[in-house]
């Protein structure tokens, strides 16, 4: 027998809001934060941060840049390549491409959903906003050690036909627009809770669980998956101990598969392949050298800076300082000791 969905949880309008709901609510169950502080994005951000990732997968496709993580799922699948039914800049707004896509082939009216991963990175002003609206979070829960995800998405009509998810992340959706009723089940308790939110609140299921995302009518949402397992930090620790091994050899040096199956010796035991072998030890050595302490704190100096936010925007180009300037920092100055004289500075 399917659980019956359990009501909404919803914060009390009054206090600091994020207070409460680090206190009473992260990492415990799924809840509609009504009063969170803003985002700092509305549907015109929305929309010029779509508006890139469009004409960024345009220009991939040209094959003069990598790929844009970008899709859009319909009634019946994942459209491969949307081609006009992204948006452009011939959509003055999200209302305008809405209402484009409503009567637009091949969808004939049916729902859709428009979701691009990590856009942030092409525009500072709102990567920053974002990171400043996390960084209110994490200073009550604590700060991540690996990236977040985040996904911009914009849909009408859309539900979900299947349970989606990382169960091994938590997850924060700020609804920017419009409204969104997501099933959460989370996989220790087997309940399944029904949260309703709107334009401006925001959405919050611990790690462990699965969920549906229902839209009935036009709704913009921004998701932010934090990895929330220990092994999660497994990718990031092995780019920093054999990335720059991995960069130096050449394809030649790299073989295109261990042999298989694996010899066995007279009495029964498997002979470990040299490569095998080779690669276990280098894996050692490079544990046991002190540098990788310091590319881990630099790379986590990074992510601290960012408040996990990755990838970040580029740099811009350095301005020339002169006696005439003055200077105001606007964003946090993280510093690091990496010795009784050093120390290592990151800020965006």
């Amino acid at each position: 027998m399917k659980p019956r969905p359990a009501p909404a949880r919803r914060t009390a309008p009054d206090g600091p809001a994020l207070r409460r709901f680090a206190e009473t609510h992260w990492a415990r169950e799924p809840v509609v934060v009504t009063d969170a502080p803003p985002l700092g994005l509305d549907r015109a951000d929305a929309h010029a941060l779509l508006v890139a990732a469009a004409t960024a997968e345009d220009t991939a496709a040209t094959g003069q840049s990598g790929p844009e993580p970008l899709r859009l799922n319909t009634a019946d699948g994942t459209l491969c390549r949307p081609g006009p039914l992204l948006p452009g800049r011939a959509d003055r707004d999200l209302r305008e491409y809405v209402a484009r896509l409503a009567s637009a082939a091949p969808l004939d009216g049916d729902g859709w959903l428009l979701t691009a991963t990590d856009p942030l990175h092409r525009d500072f002003s709102a990567w920053s906003r974002v990171r400043d609206a996390l960084a209110g979070l994490w200073r009550y829960v604590g700060w991540p050690a690996v990236p977040v995800t985040a996904e911009l998405s914009v849909g009408d009509r859309h539900h979900a036909a299947a349970e989606s998810g990382d169960p091994g992340s938590a997850s924060l959706t700020w609804v920017v627009d419009g409204e969104l009723t997501v099933r959460v089940r989370p996989e220790h308790t087997g309940t399944e809770y029904e949260l309703r939110a709107a334009a401006g609140d925001l959405v919050h299921w611990p790690a462990g669980s699965r969920h549906l995302d229902h839209r009935t009518g036009p709704c913009t949402t921004l998701r932010v998956s934090v990895p929330a397992r220990t092994a999660s930090a497994l990718p990031l620790i092995t780019e920093a101990a054999c990335g720059p091994e991995r960069r130096r050899r050449t394809r030649a040096d790299t073989p295109a598969a261990l042999p298989h199956p694996l010899t066995a010796r007279a009495d029964g035991r498997l002979a470990i392949p040299t490569q095998l072998a080779d690669s276990a030890r280098l894996f050692t050595d490079r544990l046991a050298d002190p540098d990788i302490e310091g590319d881990l704190l630099a790379r986590w100096a990074g992510l601290r800076s960012a408040a996990g936010l990755n990838p970040a925007p580029p740099p811009r180009p350095a301005v020339p300082l002169t006696a005439r300037h003055r200077l105001l920092r606007v964003s946090e100055v993280i510093r690091v000791a990496t010795g009784p004289d050093d120390a290592l500075w990151a800020a965006n």
